[in-house]
């Protein structure tokens, strides 16, 4: 009997249906072995050895009593570093190897110990990986360690010092912290950034004179835009340059003036350029770019994207989903072109296959790409759930389009001349699909008519649109993930971890999709900046991943990197401690309230567990107040004040009042056996609450329009919309600041 050890408990039982009786597959269900959370467990003044403990000691008895009648152990866990020492800690706790991963010559039990590895959950995967075992990675192994181990140096040696000078229950982490850092600087550059007025002026012209007079629009942020006429086959140009030079439109006047000078003039075709380009697909997705897609695409978090990924490699659908590749098998190659030229012809399939090049620096974890393991299956084939299916889609149609031929585009730039004026509009026609017929999200193709040069073209509207220079936008999970992996921090296995461990410390908290840091994380970012300024230095965390990667390769010293580090890192912990004043870093904003008992000015602080309002005079004067600011407000849902806002809410056939719950998207009503029965239903305005937010209901050529909500937000539409496509779009990020004034939410 051969025993193979995996991680999950569901890939043990379909893995062992593959081997056949000769096998018995078990599960470590994770790490069996651990640094124990209690103490630093980390023997600093020898080599820096850790000193482990058994967290799963029931698995590892299990394991020890089948191996008495066993031939050898196959070690199958994840193919990564952190499988690599998963089997080596196992292993080393039965006393069949070393802790250099050697033969345990003074073992009791002679039993020969290898190393399978597999990307997917398949018998030829399985099979072919049992021809070819080796022994396990020493140098994957002391990545890993190195990784653990400075991570609990700094989050170990660090915390007590932020619980003394800053708040108690503070934690720091090494990469963490940076990627705090980068959402606390990226909220500092917003509320730097002053905006700046410029306007935007549109013609819409036509081939032929039409009979009705010129309209001419201003459109001002925040009010009332005038509904465009859908059904015009007029063409918008946009006004690109003033006598030859690019210039920018800064106020109301200046529009009405270019309007006056540009209405009665006569409109020429100046020039047409036109090009035909190609586009070509993206690599198949690694674990960076399958999180960043998924959250754009699909509103996925980092953490929810991996849950369902690990699902879907243990159920055998989709390859291993931790990974920095972006290689795919040669068989996988050919089994997609194969399909391609079933599904779309020989003329999808480019000259040459394609390969793309992999970043990573690391040849044993430089495995494939997530893909399907059988591109024949699609979604449809498979018994997934609503989740599965949308993440499986994702990546099957990514894989599939990046093994297909470019498409070719054909794009085309009009420029039209009036009194010293340019005006431009740009179209795009697809010629050739090619890989975008695969794609969900197709490219939105603008024609525009054949002008001829020097052809006269005809105004039917001029508009002016008010815009507002923007603030650079803060993070949302993609965007960091994408920053994080630019700058080299991190690796697949990190980014969701990251996030869930930064947002559940409330070092951040989530505006929608975007991530903002509270007022906690601020200051501790201010701390760490001030006095371990290479904890949260990009090009030092960056560097360390390097130092990681040279590890697993074997060029570079486990415990000289860890000395390297934690040589200056002490000696910081100790300065810092003797000059970090109590209160220099808990002060963190000032308030508007009055001390209740002198009168002073008061000041925001961080208390032991919670921000506060204290008296600026403190210690002299003692006067304190809870701070009643957006970090800290709970809104009673259920309370009359609240509730009366919105209708009154639904309720059963039995007469039962539904509850008011709260999702990621807002309150929403639910059955009172919700979520064993999943019946909901959307909040409702009053007719009350409606006008106080939006205002009367505009009317055109005597029709009132009605207010519709989609999911980009709220706006007037004819009552027969969609069939009559004509709108009045709303101002929505002034009505949910109004609606936020009002105490109302998931507006």
């Amino acid at each position: 009997m051969n025993i193979v050890i995996v991680e999950s408990p569901s890939k043990a039982k379909t893995i062992e249906k593959y081997l056949g009786k000769s096998y018995k597959v078990l599960a470590s269900k994770g790490h069996v072995v651990d640094l124990p959370k209690s103490s630093l467990a980390i023997d600093v003044e020898h080599d820096f050895a850790p000193e482990y403990e058994v967290k799963n000691p029931a698995v590892l008895k299990s394991i020890r009593n089948e191996l008495k009648n066993a031939d050898s152990l196959l070690l199958a866990v994840d193919p990564d570093r952190e499988g690599e020492a998963i089997g080596w800690h196992i292993a080393r706790e039965l006393k069949l190897i070393d802790k250099n991963g050697l033969v345990n010559t003074r073992a009791k039990l002679k039993l020969p110990v290898k190393r399978i590895v597999f990307t997917e959950i398949t018998k030829d995967a399985v099979v072919n990986a049992l021809s070819a075992p080796r022994d396990i990675d020493i140098n994957l192994v002391n990545a890993q360690q190195t990784r653990r181990v400075l991570d609990r140096l700094v989050g170990y040696k660090l915390s007590p010092l932020l619980w003394k000078k800053l708040m108690f229950g503070l934690s720091a982490g090494r990469v963490q912290s940076v990627a705090l850092r980068l959402i606390v600087e990226k909220e500092q550059e917003r509320e730097a950034f002053k905006s700046e007025e410029y306007w935007n002026i549109y013609a819409y012209l036509l081939e032929s004179k039409i009979n009705k007079p010129l309209r001419i629009v201003i459109n001002k942020a925040g009010e009332e835009n005038e509904a465009n006429n859908i059904d015009s086959k007029a063409i918008r140009f946009q006004m690109v340059k003033e006598k030859g030079v690019k210039t920018k439109i800064k106020n109301e006047e200046d529009v009405k003036s270019i309007i006056d000078k540009v209405k009665s003039g006569q409109w020429v075709v100046k020039g047409i350029i036109k090009k035909v380009g190609t586009r070509s697909p993206s690599p198949p997705f690694n674990t960076s770019s399958l999180q960043q897609s998924a959250a754009i695409q699909l509103g996925y978090s980092a953490s929810r994207t991996m849950k369902i990924a690990q699902q879907l490699y243990e159920q055998g659908h989709i390859t291993y989903m931790r990974t920095d590749s972006f290689n795919l098998s040669e068989q996988a190659r050919a089994s997609i072109a194969k399909f391609i030229k079933s599904e779309f012809g020989s003329d999808y399939l480019p000259s040459i296959p394609r390969i793309f090049k992999t970043k990573s620096k690391v040849a044993q974890e430089a495995h494939e790409a997530i893909r399907p393991v059988n591109i024949e299956k699609n979604s449809l084939t498979l018994n997934l759930n609503t989740d599965q299916k949308k993440l499986y889609d994702l990546i099957y149609k990514r894989v599939l389009a990046s093994q297909m031929a470019d498409a070719r585009v054909e794009s085309n730039k009009i420029n039209v001349n009036v009194d010293n004026y340019d005006f431009e509009a740009e179209g795009i026609k697809i010629i050739f699909p090619g890989f975008l017929a695969a794609k969900s999200d197709k490219v939105k193709e603008s024609v525009v008519p054949q002008y001829q040069e020097g052809q006269i073209l005809f105004l039917e509207k001029l508009e002016g649109y008010q815009k507002f220079t923007e603030p650079p936008a803060r993070f949302t999970e993609a965007s960091l993930i994408k920053a994080l992996e630019a700058f080299g921090i991190g690796r697949p296995s990190t980014y969701a971890p990251i996030l869930t461990t930064i947002l559940s410390r409330k070092y951040i908290e989530k505006d929608g999709k975007y991530l903002v840091p509270t007022l906690v994380g601020r200051s501790l970012i201010k701390l760490l900046i001030d006095h371990f300024p290479s904890i949260v230095d990009v090009g030092f965390t960056a560097k360390m991943e390097d130092d990681l990667d040279d590890i697993a390769n074997g060029k570079k010293d486990w415990v000289g990197t860890l000395v390297d580090f934690y040589t200056p890192f002490e000696k910081g912990l100790l300065k810092a401690e003797k000059i970090i004043e109590k209160d220099k870093y808990n002060i963190v904003g000032n308030s508007d309230e009055k001390c209740p008992e002198c009168g002073s000015k008061m000041v925001i602080k961080l208390g032991r567990f919670s921000p506060f309002q204290s008296c600026s005079k403190f210690p002299k004067c003692k006067g304190i107040l809870p701070l009643n600011n957006k970090e800290q407000e709970s809104i009673d849902v259920k309370s009359p004040d609240f509730l009366s806002k919105y209708n009154p809410g639904p309720k059963t056939d039995d007469g039962r009042d539904y509850n008011l719950k709260k999702s990621r998207f807002g309150y929403f009503w639910a059955h009172p056996d919700y979520p064993k029965i999943k019946d909901a239903k959307p909040l409702e305005l009053t007719s009350q609450m409606q006008k106080v937010l939006f205002g009367d209901n505009p009317v055109e050529k005597g029709i009132r329009y009605e207010l519709k909500k989609s999911k980009f937000g709220y706006f007037w539409a004819h009552p027969d919309y969609p069939k009559v496509k004509s709108i009045v779009k709303i101002n929505s990020k002034a009505i949910r600041i109004k609606a936020k004034d009002l105490g109302l939410i998931g507006i």
